[in-house]
């Protein structure tokens, strides 16, 4: 038995792999000396050799201290501190071809991922891997869609089932968080590049343990093969897996930007996160009314918000009219968004434009027309496949994009590994059962307030989420939550652009101290911490921005419920607080000041929610 161990700077966490006598690897993570992750399987299998068993040790490195301090110009936080600790194994099967194992750990988790020395040409058939969280608990998954017209698209609702349960879909997605005695696990994983494919956990486990697997054949509408190719050398996607004490580490935790690709963009100056107005949830038709589309450019120019989107199907106007359109916005400081269809062979949804993000030749004549005409940036949909060529789909997008000096936001899609990073422009993803849910599925009322409550712990805990929220109005399927857990997802979910997706009428017709929170609330964050919280029960979350802090709290349950809030610590004993809480009916909101942090007990009504700011007015 040979057997290899990496702490955390702090100790807080470990990450220990052995060598059985049999030649099997497999690991286990330990978070304060006590196991959270039990004994589990490492290993690939390629086309032309298998990494499984038995395997010998070619070389093991020793232990050594990563430091990295990078900005982010979205998400969490605006300067982040990467410290963590490294070690390297390398180990060779019975043929003499050698895999490489990287290890990090850092005190909010640990992280892993494979490499294959050599040259030549490699297919990666499948992986090994497993995660077997330590003893019983709960799991929020969310099951993985079967390949249809508009998806897998990662929009099934998460939920909550015991550890060890089984999928109602073909895999379960990543992130997976779990919840076993004191300790919150979240799994994932980020790096991933045009040499592999996306991963997802398969839809049995083996008791408490899950398998990673990759994607399935009908993904991008049976375009593009289900293995992964690459020349040799290769390196694999990082296997994450962040651990904490608390439900609100999974959510503070930026482990996913830790391990990814620095920004490969130089002067990322143009690259500026926003709150956009959006016409398209209000009014499905609106893409094609030049006028209505001028009413949501007013609607963000008169509340200061940067960006305004024009969606599907807007190519029924005359390239003349959209650049008038550009230059009405621009006229108001305000930014256009256009969206387009990302077919191509690997979808047939017929909305346009199409066919102009495909093809890298068309594409780039696209955006080079765009950034003449001076548009902002763009929404792709529709990409429905995580296989090595819809990764590479989207990373060509992202780097023409980027030399076009035109902002990206992805729909249709996968979720975020690591690419906000490396590409700033990437503004955010939707990867997510979104508000626009609330016109196609009569269940998704029902459904979403115990859903909104998930999502931060979960989907958007590893990057932007594209959720459209702040809905106060309702559309074909009324909405449960009531007003106040409406506004607080303005702050609750992080996202590069803030869509706020209700219509010009509901915005305007907001009493003044709410449409002033909703003229300030920023689209990037310097501090992000979760103050409060269980998936699918509530949640509150504190971020801040230069000196002013948003705290926000929403209830996904039924009942009453409250929570215990000093917010002294935050702002400073002196800071004055607008509070803005539900009032009597589902629609009503209520404004006060404090004049010092409200302390103690915050009820939340039933599906409702609160927000509170020190920011001026």
């Amino acid at each position: 038995m040979e057997h290899w161990r990496l702490a955390s700077p702090g100790a807080a966490v470990e990450i220990q792999v052995r060598l059985g006598g049999d030649g099997v690897p497999d690991y286990r993570v330990l978070r304060r000396d006590r196991p959270v992750v039990d004994w589990s399987r490492l290993g690939v299998v390629r086309a032309d050799q298998a990494f499984d068993s038995p395997l010998t040790v070619v070389a093991a490195g020793e232990p050594a201290t990563v430091e990295d301090c990078y900005p982010m110009l979205h998400g969490k936080r605006r300067e982040v501190r990467a410290d963590g600790r490294a070690l390297s194994l390398s180990f060779a099967n019975a043929a003499g071809a050698e895999l490489a194992l990287d290890l990090r750990a850092y005190d909010d988790g640990v992280a892993f991922r494979y490499r294959f020395p050599g040259t030549g040409d490699a297919t990666l058939i499948r992986e090994l891997t497993t995660v077997t969280p330590a003893g019983d608990g709960e799991a929020w998954l969310q099951p993985t869609q079967d390949p249809f017209v508009y998806g897998p698209a990662y929009e099934a609702p998460y939920g909550g089932v015991p550890i060890g349960t089984a999928s109602s879909g073909p895999g379960w997605d990543l992130p997976a968080a779990f919840h076993t005695d004191d300790s919150w696990l979240l799994v994932t994983e980020t790096g991933l590049d045009v040499t592999c494919f996306g991963s997802r956990l398969a839809p049995v486990p083996q008791g408490r343990s899950y398998a990673f697997a990759g994607p399935l054949p009908g993904e991008g509408d049976g375009h593009g093969g289900v293995e992964a190719r690459s020349s040799l050398p290769w390196t694999l996607p990082w296997r994450v897996i962040v651990v904490a004490g608390r439900s609100g580490g999974l959510v503070e935790s930026q482990l996913v930007d830790h391990l990814a690709a620095p920004c490969r963009i130089a002067d990322p100056s143009w690259v500026r996160p926003g709150r956009v107005s959006w016409s398209w949830w209000s009014d499905n038709d609106s893409p094609r009314d030049l006028r209505r589309l001028r009413d949501f450019v007013d609607l963000a120019h008169d509340f200061g918000w940067e960006y305004s989107l024009v969606d599907a199907n807007w190519t029924v106007h005359r390239d003349e009219d959209m650049r008038a359109l550009v230059r009405y916005a621009a006229d108001r400081d305000v930014g256009l968004f256009l969206w387009y269809n990302s077919g191509g062979p690997h979808n047939h949804v017929t909305e346009q434009p199409r066919d102009r993000m495909h093809d890298r030749t068309v594409r780039r004549a696209e955006l080079a027309k765009l950034a003449q005409w001076g548009v902002a940036g763009v929404k792709v949909d529709f990409f429905h496949s995580d296989k090595q060529d819809g990764i590479a789909r989207y990373l060509d997008i992202l780097a023409d994009a980027a030399e076009h000096r035109i902002m990206v936001n992805f729909h249709g899609c996968t979720i975020p590994r690591g690419w906000t990073r490396t590409w700033p422009h990437l503004m955010t993803m939707e990867g997510v059962r979104g508000a626009e849910t609330y016109i196609f599925d009569e269940h998704f009322p029902a459904v979403a307030p115990r859903h909104n409550t998930i999502l931060p712990f979960t989907r958007n805990a590893v990057g932007p989420m594209d959720y459209t929220p702040v809905t106060f109005s309702d559309n074909r399927h009324p909405h449960r939550t009531r007003a106040g857990h409406e506004l607080a997802l303005a702050v609750v979910f992080e996202s590069g652009l803030l869509h706020l997706a209700d219509s010009d009428r509901t915005y305007r017709s907001l009493p003044p101290e709410v449409a002033g929170v909703l003229a300030r609330v920023p689209a990037a964050w310097d501090e992000t911490r979760c103050l409060a919280g269980e998936p699918g029960s509530h949640v509150v979350i504190a971020r801040r921005r230069g000196d002013d802090w948003f705290v926000a709290g929403i209830n996904g349950r039924p009942d009453r419920t409250a929570v215990e809030l000093d917010l002294a610590d935050l702002a400073g004993p002196d800071a004055g607080w607008l509070v803005l809480r539900d009032g009597p009916g589902r629609d009503d909101l209520t404004a006060t000041r404090a004049a010092a942090g409200p302390a103690g007990a915050q009820v939340m009504a039933p599906y409702g929610g609160f927000l509170l700011t020190t920011s001026r007015g």
